[in-house]
């Protein structure tokens, strides 16, 4: 198995790319319920409350509704600053010059990071109650979309422990991560080498058995402990999940050129996509090929012992 460039080991969103759907919530008014308005606006140099953010936040979020129409960049950046102008709070207008400042990864960087803040500021009241629930809101959405992309930006700057921080920050909002975003942090612990962040991800979802999520708990399992029951059994569970990536993994099967466009579970196109994208870690891992060797080795020569009798 070849090694990727080591410039190319992104997570996922591509470099500095900020590839998420673009959301607008409706406002939310004073009873909790969704709703379309027209409220005046009452400029105040007061902390606003909750409702009182979200207020100025439905004109803001009316404003971005002409983004559709504009045909050039300067135009979706002009309506973007106007809905800023009617509240700093607006996390998807953050996210419409994240977008456009695609080319610049500085520029990026710190408008996400002001989305961030936007919404902080939008949520502190909300965050105790809300807990759990967070990207399931249709409100909190684009906040999670801006703290995935922040995540994967940091990542390409190499800003690792951050970008790792944010992600693991983002799914104590909500552990049923609506934006799958356990796999960008399983891939940014496994590049990073940091098995016991990695168990401790591993333990927040152990009823994902995908492969992903399989042959993460092998490598963290024999890093952690070597040769051991936990290694051993971690090895039984990948292989039964995919017995493919073993292949691929330990150069048995030639990756090819192009990764496949589509992706079953359990077959060979998912085994090729899983190795591309974490078989580095496990050649980083001291050994750790070497053991998947012995171990396949191993259970092959048990399997053809059962087969004689």
């Amino acid at each position: 198995m070849a090694r990727r460039n080591g410039n190319d080991r992104g997570l996922g969103f591509g470099r500095c790319g900020v590839g998420f759907a673009l959301h607008l919530p409706f406002r939310y008014d004073e009873e909790k319920r969704y709703v379309r308005g027209d409220e005046d606006l009452e400029p105040t140099q007061m902390t606003l409350t909750y409702d009182e953010m979200t207020k100025r936040l439905s004109k803001a979020i009316d404003k971005l509704q002409e983004i559709p129409a504009q045909s050039d960049r300067a135009g979706r950046i002009a309506v973007a600053h106007a809905a800023l102008e009617l509240s700093r709070e607006c996390v998807e207008a953050w996210l419409v010059l994240a977008q456009e400042a695609g080319d610049d990864p500085e520029k990026v960087r710190s408008y996400l990071e002001e989305a961030l803040q936007a919404g902080d500021r939008l949520f502190e009241e909300k965050r105790e109650s809300w807990l759990g629930r967070f990207g399931q809101l249709p409100q909190t959405r684009a906040y999670m979309q801006a703290r995935a992309a922040l995540a994967q930006v940091l990542w390409d700057m190499g800003d690792h422990d951050r970008a790792i921080s944010t992600l693991f920050e983002s799914l104590e909002l909500n552990e049923k991560d609506p934006l799958s975003m356990r796999y960008l942090l399983l891939k940014a612990l496994q590049d990073k080498q940091d098995f016991e962040a990695l168990d401790r991800l591993l333990k927040m979802y152990e009823s994902d058995t995908s492969t992903t999520f399989s042959y993460a708990r092998l490598l963290c399992a024999f890093a952690l402990y070597g040769d051991s029951l936990p290694a051993r059994s971690a090895f039984l569970q990948a292989k039964k999940v995919n017995p493919h990536v073993l292949d691929f993994l330990l150069g048995l099967r030639v990756m090819p050129n192009k990764l496949p466009k589509t992706l079953n579970p359990g077959d060979e196109s998912e085994a090729i996509r899983y190795t591309a994208a974490f078989g580095d870690a496990w050649l980083d891992t001291d050994n750790a090929i070497e053991y998947l060797r012995a171990q396949k080795k191993k259970r092959t020569e048990k399997e053809a012992q059962r087969a004689k009798r």
